[in-house]
């Protein structure tokens, strides 16, 4: 049964990443799914957060229930792996972030454990999420309820990590991922020429002293035991090159791992940004969208994951993660939800080390951790199970 759910989750798999959809358009994928786990006999309900899907698998016996996710949507990035036969046939989108990765890996573990179903003592519930990429799948999905009904005690997603090869997974206790707040920046100036910079108000050079300005945050308001990072990923200004600029425009993210240090770290750059424009005689507005919040895993959850991979991959080949990385990911809303653990999915192509990036035109994973990642998520849910029986 194992060799045969394996194989019908690599060709799965591979059948996403001929055919990736992307953030909030996974109308095919989400469909695909509902077709394949009602043929395990999984009732499923589709539409949910739009284009996400969930499954429910009831188990003879009662006892908690386990949330398992796995995000479905792709990135607008061209895929430049021309060798590759399962490549992307979408012009512009392809699953460079490994979520075809992660839904192969949950619909195989969907299939085995509805095959034990007369053996479970509790449920199991299946969030393929959308738009983990974009507006943040599962925070929706949790407003529309699927942690209800039945009411979910635990969950447990994954991440397909290049950095380690195929028989490793990557546990981390603690704050894991970032919380992110992306902010917006308009500054008014005074246009005027550009050979009389007396007589205007340069918008241009505002931002450049903000720029600079921004940094100290960081490096001087931020202990150096915290973390935090500012970034400026866009500027546009000015129209043409003998005139002093009257407007600029910015944007970019402010990652943080503490509460306080992201409320302190806003308001920070808030008041440098304000303050700086107003000194050089100018006029700076400034916007903050809050995105993803930190993922931090329950300590508990994080044990029980890794001693069930100790036992299947060998210890040594269980890696620590002692430092949380300032990236995003939305499975924090599940996780703040509900005692959870998140980790990474050894997936490296050593035969391609162009390949071991996310997010990145060459991407690409061994597909041998598809069917060591359906055995490791069985048993975690089956040790759940287990432990937290009622």
């Amino acid at each position: 049964m194992w060799e045969q759910i394996g194989r019908e989750a690599i060709e799965l798999r591979r059948q996403l990443h001929s055919h990736p959809e992307l953030s909030e358009q996974e109308h095919g994928t989400m469909e695909l799914l509902a077709q394949k786990l009602e043929a395990l006999g999984i009732p499923c309900t589709r539409g949910v957060a739009d284009t996400g899907l969930v499954g429910l698998i009831e188990g003879a016996f009662d006892g908690p229930t386990v949330g398992l996710r796995a995000d479905i949507d792709a990135l607008p990035i061209q895929e430049e792996n021309e060798d590759l036969a399962c490549r992307s046939q979408v012009p512009g989108v392809m699953h460079a972030c490994g979520h075809d990765v992660h839904t192969a890996v949950l619909w195989g573990t969907a299939a085995v454990l509805a095959g034990m179903r007369e053996k479970l003592h509790g449920r199991v519930k299946l969030f393929f999420q959308p738009a983990e990429e974009s507006i943040g799948g599962a925070e929706r999905m949790i407003r529309e309820g699927v942690l209800e009904n039945p009411h979910v005690d635990y969950v447990l997603g994954l991440h397909a990590d290049p950095t380690l090869p195929a028989g490793q997974i990557g546990v981390k206790y603690g704050k894991m991922y970032a919380a992110s707040d992306m902010i917006n920046l308009k500054i008014y100036g005074r246009s005027c020429h550009g050979a009389h910079p007396s007589d205007g108000v340069d918008a241009i050079l505002i931002a450049a002293q903000i720029l600079t300005a921004v940094q100290s945050v960081v490096s001087r308001n931020v202990s150096p035991t915290d973390s935090a990072v500012c970034s400026f990923g866009t500027i546009r200004g000015g129209n043409v090159r003998n005139q002093i600029a009257d407007y600029v425009e910015m944007s970019g993210i402010i990652r943080t791992l503490d509460p306080d240090t992201r409320l302190f770290a806003r308001e920070r750059v808030r008041t440098i940004c304000e303050q700086t424009a107003a000194m050089m005689g100018g006029r700076a507005e400034f916007t903050v969208q809050p995105s993803y919040s930190p993922l931090i895993n329950d300590d508990d959850m994080v044990d029980l994951v890794r001693q069930t991979a100790a036992g299947i991959l060998g210890e040594e080949n269980v890696i620590p993660e002692n430092v949380p990385s300032l990236g995003v990911e939305d499975f924090a809303y599940f996780a703040a939800a509900r005692p959870g653990c998140f980790f990474h999915l050894g997936c490296g192509d050593t035969e391609h080390p162009e390949s071991r990036v996310l997010h990145s035109c060459h991407f690409r994973a061994d597909e041998r951790c598809i069917p060591l990642g359906i055995q490791l998520q069985v048993s975690n849910v089956l040790r759940v199970l287990e432990t937290y029986a009622k």
